[in-house]
């Protein structure tokens, strides 16, 4: 039976009652069970062979996008539909980040091509994943907090690829948002010129 979290929405409610008692002795505070079980759903997600069968219902056909790079769809798992079972390409993994709700799908070359959402509470279970493109712009709010200027970074996954020109703000707040803007628009801009397909996921993979 192919490898999939377990269903949380179904287990014996004894159970939770019994991880809730445990938090409470370990931490002195039940509600920490629900942040255990969310945990070890992503890492039963993280390990497991399955992918959300909630793929987003934006623009582009993630599963389409997906299967043209590798991915093999094998049906819903029996039991438990929120999942489907999947063949990953070779050197595809999903990893954990750093918020157990979150998680990422990523290629062979490290590259995140998916952004998998999965919250493992039993009272409140979902799951959802959505395609990433490989070029996205980013605005650094910490110089626009501290220093007072705007600039937006295009970004090829975590690599800088171009830095907007900085934009003074002004020091009324309510007009500083619309002047930082700008500097997205710059960084959007500049990938309508070099890269114009940046927002179509399937886009400059290889």
């Amino acid at each position: 039976m192919t490898n999939s979290p377990r269903n949380t929405a179904t287990a014996d409610p004894l159970l939770h009652l019994l991880d809730a008692m445990d938090a409470q002795h370990r931490t002195g505070d039940a509600s920490n069970a629900i942040l255990a079980q969310e945990a070890q759903g992503q890492r039963e997600l993280v390990n497991s062979e399955v992918l959300p069968t909630d793929m987003g219902h934006g623009d582009h056909d993630t599963q389409a996008t997906l299967e043209a790079a590798g991915v093999k769809f094998l049906g819903v798992v029996e039991g438990d539909d929120m999942f489907q079972r999947v063949e990953l390409p070779e050197g595809w993994k999903k990893v954990a980040t750093s918020h157990s709700m979150h998680s990422d799908l990523v290629d062979d070359k490290g590259r995140k091509r998916a952004g998998i959402f999965y919250k493992a509470a039993f009272y409140d279970r979902s799951a959802h994943m959505n395609l990433a493109t490989r070029f996205n712009t980013r605005r650094d709010y910490e110089k626009q907090e501290v220093e007072g200027v705007a600039v937006a970074y295009v970004m090829d996954g975590d690599e800088i690829v171009h830095t907007t020109a900085l934009i003074e703000l002004p020091d009324d707040k309510r007009e500083q948002y619309d002047v930082a803007r700008q500097a997205d628009h710059a960084a959007a801009t500049w990938l309508n010129e070099n890269h114009p397909d940046w927002r179509n996921p399937a886009a400059y993979w290889d």
